[in-house]
């Protein structure tokens, strides 16, 4: 009971929110500064998403839907794409119990947390690691997008990209060996 009432509440505010698009903000999400390390034959990948998650995602957070947030990667040498890879950061509230629970597709990592400042710092890093053939340079480029959810309980649906003002934080950066290690 509790649940669905939570969850009416906060479809509510998301559909007024949503609906008066006149007054509404938006975040400017983007990408920090991306870093890469190289040893060997792998690459680790460093970068977090900022101003990403401000305004209305907590409540939206908070709805108890599943949230996910996509992320695309492009790894070329040259002009060549050495590989490709979407994967997402999954956000469940659970209203009982006032936890998150995140998983991190990438990193095949899910915990949890009561902490809503702890779940954007989670889910805003990313930490990629690509395993192939030994590179002295890369271009790497990623990407992040949201998709469209349907609020079960008003049975509608919104475009997630929205509170993004419809704009795919984006990074490219070419990496050489000895550049960026830290």
């Amino acid at each position: 009971m509790f649940q669905a009432l939570s969850s009416k509440i906060i479809s509510g505010f998301i559909s007024l929110s949503m609906l008066l698009l006149s007054s509404y903000e938006g975040n400017r999400a983007a990408f920090a500064e991306l870093t890469a390390s190289f040893l060997g034959d792998k690459i680790f990948i460093k970068t977090e998403l900022v101003h990403a998650f401000e305004n209305d995602f907590e409540e939206i957070f908070k709805s108890g839907q599943r949230i996910d947030i996509f992320f695309n990667i492009e790894l070329k040498n040259q002009s060549v794409v050495i590989h490709e890879n979407e994967f997402k950061h999954s956000v469940v509230f659970n209203p009982l119990s006032q936890f998150f629970t995140i998983g991190l597709e990438e990193q095949n990592i899910s915990t949890t947390t009561d902490s809503y400042q702890e779940l954007i710092d989670i889910i805003s890093k990313v930490e990629y690691q690509y395993e192939g053939e030994e590179l002295n340079e890369v271009n790497i480029s990623i990407k992040s997008f949201l998709k469209k959810i349907r609020l079960q309980s008003i049975n509608k649906e919104y475009d997630m990209m929205m509170l993004w003002k419809f704009k795919k934080p984006s990074i490219k950066k070419i990496c050489r060996k000895g550049e960026d290690e830290n």
